[in-house]
């Protein structure tokens, strides 16, 4: 099996290749096992990895030599995680569409093919929904996004059905909460200004969460991402139904919520103290989205969901161990 990962040095793809290298194996378009040959990883900024299975490109997956060096290539598989997001596609609403939407397409016209269409998994949003919504949505729920990124990412699992329909790829779409917990410093994405409030408070320092202490959100972690994203690439197309979309089911808390747990999971030292100033513009966004997202075919595709919120701040933790021991001399 040979992989591609876009947008390899996020948080999720960072997170994916490494689970990738460690399981070793992805099924194949007739279901069997196969053992991963290579993974090429793309992106502007790259992690660190040192494993003779990994090919690393730092580049642009807008720049035509990015796609060039795609298409060159053969691959049974592509994770397409390469997006602008949410605050900053607000901002440079042309750039986001550049690599949100026309990338898309250029890659899905470079990597097409009848004979052998590749696997496409694509992590949507939340934030495809929008307007007047119920507290709950399913996988069915009308999409009308009400922001730019969930504009972006409405048309791009439109235009991966079509594609899957014409036959020239095999997509599967993942529609994902705030994923917890970015370790590392802080950016302007909505799921990091979250994660900074946990990553200070747990490291024992003073921290403003941006919203109002009542306001809930619907969250996940990122090693439950990772997982679901490869179980949804293994599915047999029999057990899709048809369908190419799914959400990812969710966890509602509020900030009180993740202030409680801080307190209960404790990383060797007092928890930082919690207050709040709510950012208008993040209050806008957040506002605009579901409170809970839910899935009626997760049961059937095996698509899991934290436990609690207390658990998704241990597995930062014991992340941030794993991390420390790998950067020690052996």
């Amino acid at each position: 099996m040979r992989i591609l990962i876009t947008g390899v040095g996020g948080f999720i793809g960072q997170n994916l290749i490494r689970e990738l290298l460690r399981e070793g194996r992805l099924a194949d378009r007739n279901g069997k096992s196969q053992p991963i040959r290579e993974i090429v990883g793309l992106d502007t900024h790259l992690p660190e990895i040192s494993d003779p299975r990994v090919t690393l490109v730092q580049d642009d997956i807008t720049s035509p030599q990015a796609l060039a060096k795609i298409g060159a290539q053969t691959f049974d598989s592509i994770f397409h995680l390469a997006a602008v997001l949410t605050t900053e596609a607000e901002r440079q609403p042309a750039r986001a569409l550049g690599t949100n939407v026309s990338a898309l397409a250029a890659l899905i016209e470079t990597i097409r093919s009848k004979e052998a269409p590749p696997r496409i998994i694509f992590p949507s949003s939340i934030a495809v929904f929008g307007g007047l919504l119920p507290d709950t949505v399913d996988d069915d729920y009308t999409r009308r996004p009400q922001t730019t990124y969930g504009t972006h990412k409405a048309i791009a699992e439109l235009m991966l059905a079509d594609a899957t329909r014409h036959g020239i790829v095999d997509s599967r779409t993942l529609r994902l909460p705030v994923v917890l917990v970015h370790p590392g410093s802080s950016s302007s994405s909505i799921s990091d200004r979250l994660a900074a409030v946990i990553r200070e408070a747990t490291a024992g320092r003073d921290v403003v969460c941006p919203l109002r202490n009542d306001t809930r959100v619907p969250v996940v972690s990122v090693q439950t991402v990772v997982r679901n994203l490869i179980n949804l690439h293994n599915l047999e197309k029999a057990r899709l139904r048809g369908k190419r979309g799914f959400n990812q089911p969710a966890l509602t808390v509020s900030m009180d919520d993740i202030a409680a747990s801080v307190s209960r999971v404790r990383n060797g030292k007092p928890p930082g103290k919690i207050t709040f100033a709510p950012d208008p513009e993040l209050k806008q966004i957040v506002d605009g989205w579901p409170k809970g997202l839910i899935s009626t075919r997760a049961a059937s595709i095996g698509t899991t969901s934290d436990r609690t919120f207390d658990d998704i701040i241990a597995g930062y933790l014991k992340s941030l161990q794993g991390r420390s021991l790998a950067s020690e001399p052996q």
